[in-house]
């Protein structure tokens, strides 16, 4: 859609750093515009009475201009990387790259639910749960991005399973802040997509997260806030 009319676009989620962080760091490294709604500012309502207004009942949505509503995480990644240039042309390819993001987005349960939720021996037990299948995972990556020169999983130019795969190792490192050090390759990755410009803006002013393990919040506008689907 380049050369056309950029939609609006408006991003419904909630205070955590689970699915609509991948498509955020492709609107950022794209320099897309969009704003970003929480779901009882956007419906103007606490979210659990308002469930069925969004398709499946779930979030995030991506809204474009005031009308569409795409539902899932990977329709939403997939549609922006069409419209920003993240998506190769070459229908081989294009497959090839969606293999590498549902990969990442395998990683979503319980990665995701447990940085952003659990606490004390729950944390702990699910922490150690996962490590094993996340090296796994991380072998099966560092062996893919060998296949190109890189530093991206296709070469010198990033699409929307990058981003994908950022999100869920950046996450991982909650586990294992030395999580990638028998992966080069990998580290090499994230560190090219840090690089890029709008990632590096975003990274800098996107909420912190805090408290992993005990008792996480997210630090929005200079205030603590507790990771979850209701306002306060």
């Amino acid at each position: 859609m380049r050369g056309s009319i950029m939609p609006k676009l408006e991003l419904v989620y909630f205070k955590m750093r689970a699915l609509a962080e991948a498509a955020q760091l492709m609107l950022w490294a794209t320099d897309t515009p969009y704003t970003y709604a929480m779901a009882w500012d956007y419906f103007g309502e606490p979210w659990a009475g308002n469930k069925t207004r969004a398709p499946f009942r779930q979030l995030p949505m991506l809204v474009i201009d005031g009308e569409q509503q795409v539902a899932q995480s990977g329709a939403i990644c997939r549609y922006i990387a069409g419209l920003t240039g993240l998506a190769p042309t070459d229908a081989g390819l294009r497959a090839e790259v969606d293999s590498v993001f549902e990969a990442s987005q395998e990683w979503f349960f319980p990665l995701n639910p447990t940085v952003n939720f659990a606490v004390g021996d729950d944390f702990a037990a699910k922490r150690e749960a996962q490590l094993p299948g996340l090296h796994l995972r991380l072998g099966d990556f560092e062996r893919y991005l060998a296949r190109h020169e890189g530093p991206f999983f296709f070469g010198d130019k990033p699409y929307y399973c990058d981003f994908g795969v950022f999100h869920h190792v950046d996450l991982a490192h909650f586990f294992d802040a030395g999580l990638l050090a028998d992966y080069p390759r990998v580290a090499a990755m994230m560190d090219a997509v840090r690089g890029i410009e709008g990632v590096a803006a975003y990274l800098e002013q996107r909420p912190e997260l805090i408290g992993v393990g005990t008792k996480p919040q997210l630090v929005i506008d200079g205030t603590l806030e507790a990771t979850g689907v209701a306002k306060g």
